[in-house]
């Protein structure tokens, strides 16, 4: 699933960014089951794992879109954070719209984001719940307006 055309000159005043660390890239080993001494191996720090790291966590890394594994029917929500810095203008107001697939219901906390005093960061929440989706992966999209930008977060969910 793409997010539509290149745009040029779009890519050059975005509105939001969603900036991924070295230390997102660090946890995405963790979750994903490497030792904390071959972590530091390849990476030539001294970084701790998070407590509790598993695959179920690698949705929680900043990046523009979401993957997640395993959602089954009626379970409680799965809860993504991620955090965008606005790199457009000083003042801005960024409203989400949410494109759900069939059967999913998808919330966004902070649906509204407010950006004051130059480049700033906020983060937000988004709550999955599969009430009676399709098997399978169930595909939808976050879009973040603020009358000028758009920025859009696609997702992916596999359903059970």
């Amino acid at each position: 699933m793409g997010v539509g055309e290149i745009d040029p000159l779009r890519a050059l005043n975005p509105g939001l960014v969603f900036k991924t660390e070295l230390e997102d890239y660090l946890k995405f080993l963790c979750y994903y089951g490497y030792s904390k001494k071959n972590i530091r191996s390849m990476s030539k720090t001294n970084f701790n794992c998070p407590k509790n790291s598993s695959e179920d966590l690698i949705s929680n890394i900043n990046y523009p879109s979401i993957s997640i594994k395993t959602l089954g029917r009626h379970q409680k929500a799965k809860v993504v954070t991620r955090t965008v810095t606005n790199v457009g203008p000083t003042n801005s107001t960024y409203i989400a719209k949410v494109q759900a697939p069939k059967g999913m219901v998808i919330k966004v906390i902070h649906n509204k984001l407010l950006f004051y005093g130059g480049i700033q960061k906020r983060s937000y929440q988004v709550l999955f719940y599969n009430n009676d989706a399709q098997s399978g992966y169930n595909f939808g999209s976050i879009t973040w307006l603020d009358g000028k930008h758009y920025v859009h977060t696609i997702f992916g969910v596999n359903t059970k």
